[in-house]
């Protein structure tokens, strides 16, 4: 349908939505993978400086925590280390493997143990995940190698071991592929060399025992439950039961930001783990244009890419349609007083941005939140691509985010 033009131009509203720039924010100088988030790389990983402020301004010991899109489990480490109960959902079976081991104290002297057999132990019957394209990405050797590597992790009893040597495994996978372990999706690797596999398996898994260290002296009661689930499916938890939701939900559909599923798709295929978890991401189905979500600025920004591109003015609604129908989900989970924290980053599609922090505070709005800040603190230390190639034209290129807004909401 043809957008109806519902608003003013050129209205200046950055102060009816509370925006203020943090510097104090910017964590400058202490990267998003320190301590026990550098065992494996995550796509535009939370920082963790955010997360302990809020947590720690917002809830008292005890306190209940969700995170609806927790990814690699920020928020739910940050809740183990100051005595929070927390519940983390995502969709991406990856993304709640890596939660796991990162919240998941084991002793050190065992795993160094079990690295050593997986080195010395001889296999002689393996399997090799058979999937499309997998010559492609992989050399033959390397294939060899993964298969037997893979063979003695899936015999290791202790499911806790076997999970960490899994991340191990899924790390040395984007290592030792054809594919580029610095890009977010599957892009050959330019230049080839020789890797040795086994060389960084034992690398990356001594590397993430040190990690480890972070939280094998911990002292905690919490409570921390992570599971695969799609908000939009609805949440498995009591309705007004959660005191602080702290999340950082997709900043628009995978295929023009982050790429998610192009990012975990060859460790979850070699662990057999692959779902198709893509089909289920925030816009990924298209919905024709409506006058149905409660944000003129939203409105605002479809009304101008919609005179440059149908589809994508289409595409960019179908995602906030499917953020609005999360957000109902997850205000209902918050008791009354309680807050929000939403990180958002304000993406730009058609030369537009689309200013997701004030087109969140309006869909919360609509489920008696009221907005009391945005804070605004520059990208840098999270783990994003510096440009995109929006139009797949060669030499066209485009800024990505260079700040993220962090909207908190109370419930009233």
């Amino acid at each position: 349908m043809k957008l109806l033009k519902l608003f003013t131009e050129n209205e200046d509203i950055n102060n009816l939505y509370k925006r203020q720039r943090e510097e104090s924010l910017d964590f400058k100088g202490i990267p998003a993978s320190s301590g026990i988030y550098g065992i494996h790389p995550y796509p535009a990983m939370f920082h963790f400086m955010i997360v302990r402020k809020f947590i720690k301004e917002l809830t008292k010991e005890g306190d209940y925590i969700l995170d609806p899109f927790c990814g690699s489990g920020v928020s739910a480490v940050e809740a183990l280390k100051n005595n929070r109960n927390y519940f983390g959902f995502d969709i991406n079976p990856l993304a709640i493997l890596i939660t796991k081991v990162r919240t998941t104290p084991i002793n050190i002297e065992r795993l160094l143990n079990v690295l050593d057999n997986i080195l010395k132990m001889p296999v002689q019957n393996y399997e090799i995940p058979y999937f499309d394209n997998i010559h492609y990405w992989f050399e033959e050797k390397v294939i060899e190698k993964l298969a037997k590597l893979r063979a003695k992790i899936f015999k290791i009893d202790d499911i806790k071991i076997q999970n960490f040597f899994k991340v191990v495994f899924s790390e040395t996978v984007r290592k030792v592929s054809n594919s580029d372990p610095n890009e977010f999706k599957l892009i050959k690797r330019k230049i080839h060399k020789e890797l040795n596999v086994e060389k960084i398996f034992a690398e990356i898994a001594k590397k993430n025992i040190l990690c480890l260290l972070d939280i094998s002296n911990l002292n905690t009661k919490s409570e921390i439950i992570v599971e695969q689930k799609n908000v939009l499916d609805g949440l498995p938890l009591e309705d007004e039961s959660i005191d602080l939701v702290i999340t950082s939900p997709p900043y628009g559909d995978s295929k023009t930001t982050v790429a998610y599923d192009q990012f975990s798709k060859l460790s979850l295929k070699w662990l057999g783990l692959y779902d198709n978890f893509e089909k289920f991401q925030l816009g990924y189905k298209l919905k024709n244009i409506d006058l149905d979500l409660p944000s003129e600025e939203l409105y605002k920004c479809l009304y101008e890419i919609e005179k440059k591109d149908k589809k994508r003015a289409k595409e960019v609604y179908s995602f906030y349609y499917d953020l609005y129908f999360a957000i109902k989900q997850i205000s209902k989970k918050v008791k009354t007083g309680g807050h929000v924290i939403f990180v958002v980053g304000n993406r730009t599609v058609k030369g537009i941005e689309l200013p997701t922090d004030k087109i969140c505070a309006d869909f919360f709005k609509q489920y008696d939140f009221i907005h009391e800040i945005t804070l605004v603190r520059q990208i840098s230390n999270k783990r994003m691509p510096v440009q995109t190639s929006p139009t797949n034209i060669k030499g066209q290129k485009a800024s990505t985010m260079k700040y993220e807004y962090i909207v908190i909401l109370k419930k009233i």
